[in-house]
Formats: C-alpha cells, sequence, structure tokens
C-alpha cells in the first residue's frame, strides 16, 4: 500500500490504473502463446468432466468461466475453497478424461499448486492461467497461458487473466455453436416464461 501511494502521489487514479491495466492486456498478448491456447480449447472441448480451480482473488475467474461453462457442458465443476482438504474433497474424482482449469496469480496459492499437481498425478489434463511457467502453478501443468498479473495498492488486477478466460470462452462458444444456439433457445423461451428478466418497454 505504502509503495502504491507513492506511484500515485498527486496522480489521477482512475488514469493511472487503467493505463496499467491496458498495459498488462498489451503484454498479455504478447506473451499467450497461441498453439498453447489452441491445445487448452480442444483438451476442453473432448473432456468428460471439466473442473475449474480458483481459491481467493483468483476465486472470481473460476466463478466467471464456470458460469459460461455450463451453458456448454453438462459436467463442470466450480472448486474454489480455500482450504487444501476440503479442495481435495470436491476434486477426487478426478481421471484422465477430465480437464483441470486452474488460475494462481502472486502471491501464489499452495492450495491450487497442489489441487494442480493432484491432479495431473491422476491422468487429467491440466491447464494453467499464471504469470511464470515456473510458478507453483505453472510446473503441474500440461498447458499453460502465460498472463500479465500486478497488485495496484491491495487489489490484485485481474483484467489481463479475464480477457484470456473470455478468448476461451468465445473460442469454445464458436466450436460449440450449434449445441448453443438450441441451449439458448430453450433458455429463452424458459426466460420468457418465468420472468426471469425484466422486459425493456419500447422506447416512444
Amino acid at each position: 500500500i505504502e509503495v502504491a501511494n507513492d506511484r500515485i502521489g498527486d496522480q489521477d487514479v482512475v488514469s493511472m490504473v487503467l493505463q496499467s491495466d491496458a498495459d498488462k492486456l498489451r503484454q498479455t498478448g504478447e506473451t499467450v502463446n497461441r498453439g498453447e491456447f489452441q491445445a487448452a480449447v480442444n483438451a476442453i472441448l473432448n473432456a468428460k468432466r471439466v473442473y475449474i480451480l480458483g481459491v481467493r482473488s483468483a476465486a472470481t475467474l473460476a466463478g466467471f468461466l464456470g458460469y459460461y461453462l455450463n451453458y456448454m457442458f453438462r459436467d463442470v465443476h466450480v472448486v474454489t475453497a480455500s482450504g487444501a482438504s476440503e479442495m481435495f474433497e470436491k476434486i477426487v474424482g478426478v481421471g484422465p478424461d477430465d480437464v483441470v482449469i486452474a488460475f494462481s496469480f502472486p502471491r501464489y496459492s499452495t492450495t491450487t499448486a497442489k489441487g494442480a499437481q493432484y491432479c495431473r498425478s491422476t491422468g487429467a489434463t491440466v491447464i494453467g492461467m499464471t504469470d511464470s511457467r515456473l510458478s507453483p502453478l505453472g510446473q503441474n501443468c500440461d498447458h499453460v497461458l502465460l498472463v500479465k498479473s500486478d497488485m495496484v495498492s491491495l487489489v490484485d488486477s485481474l483484467v489481463a487473466p479475464l480477457s484470456v478466460t473470455n478468448a476461451l470462452i468465445v473460442a469454445i462458444a464458436a466450436r460449440r455453436e450449434k449445441e448453443l444456439s438450441k441451449t439458448f433457445d430453450n433458455l429463452e423461451h424458459i426466460w420468457e416464461e418465468y420472468n426471469v428478466y425484466e422486459k425493456q418497454e419500447d422506447q416512444p
């Protein structure tokens, strides 16, 4: 916090944070290996089950990805347990036909790294989104998506990881276009019947 306050000084906080996030996005665009990205997409599409691991602030990313993958796949498990015991209870059934997507950034979660290590030992394909191949998570993955993350004051900047997560969702959705169209067609009827969303009145 002290370092951040020194950096901010008399600057406009909004401009500084937005510029910092923009820099992370640009750097991430240069570091994400497109071959690794495509391999990750293929692995997810071919998986029997998908497990998504993310704890503490990274739980936000896990939940976001899980929300959208639940529209595309029938067997998606979001694991955001903060303790190793609870984590292992939820992933004990992981096997060779499954894919595990894990998120971890400094300060690295021991729970996530150990969970990824266990899943890989079962033969599951582990996809990691982290800032280095040498990070505790990066060393326990089959495919690593390198993204830039930084702390602004006490806040973890997750803009770049979220953007790459968006790219994963878009790429997978493009490959499942027919199935998704049918799913959302059914959902539209359900949402309409049960008034799930507020109706937008036509403006004069």
